[in-house]
């Protein structure tokens, strides 16, 4: 039987996720963290895709992306993926699957949920009790967002500029928005990535 076919979103916009083989990590420190956000940064100049929001966790990793044609979104993280495992095989002597089958993308059907999944997105190693503060979490976009700090892998969101006028008031509002714990956000972990 064969795969079912991916679900095209209208806007363009997917919730992505990538995750370790049988839960296996992805990443074992800084210099893994560092290697994958490079590779994603030099495969967005070969590819028309955005990065609006992302996490990297230890096991899988989250990215927010638009890309207007889905085949070119799949070349991106085929790209990705690939380049990070020969990277991986090499620096950890790993053998076999690294990545649990292909990567899962969920359609983002509406801009009003752009800001919310960036939100679950960004509050993952909260929920996962590695941090106490998504601030505290280097391998994020929560910096980018709620902060102003450098990211050149993000493209800042439509949803995220419509909070203000000016990018201190954004910002502001951005950390309040993520700063709620919403008790539903269990539940979609337990579906999203079997946790």
């Amino acid at each position: 039987m064969g795969r079912k076919p991916r679900q095209e979103s209208e806007t363009g916009i997917y919730h992505v996720i990538i995750r370790g083989n049988n839960k296996g990590r992805l990443f074992h420190g800084r210099e893994d963290f560092d290697e994958i956000l490079k590779i994603a940064g030099e495969y967005l100049s070969k590819y028309p895709v955005q990065i609006y929001h992302y996490c990297l966790m230890s096991n899988h990793a989250h990215l927010l992306i638009r890309s207007e044609v889905a085949l070119q979104l799949s070349k991106y993280m085929h790209g990705i993926q690939r380049a990070y495992h020969h990277y991986y095989r090499k620096q950890h002597t790993h053998f076999g699957h690294l990545f649990q089958g292909r990567y899962r993308s969920l359609p983002i059907e509406t801009e009003g949920y752009l800001l919310d999944c960036g939100r679950y997105i960004e509050r993952n190693p909260v929920r996962a009790n590695m941090v106490a503060d998504p601030r505290d979490w280097a391998y994020s976009s929560y910096g980018f967002y709620a902060n102003g700090k450098k990211d050149p892998l993000v493209t800042e969101s439509l949803a995220y500029v419509a909070l203000a006028d000016r990018a201190e008031a954004r910002q502001e509002l951005y950390r309040r928005h993520v700063e709620v714990t919403r008790p539903y956000e269990e539940l979609i972990d337990k579906e999203l990535i079997g946790v």
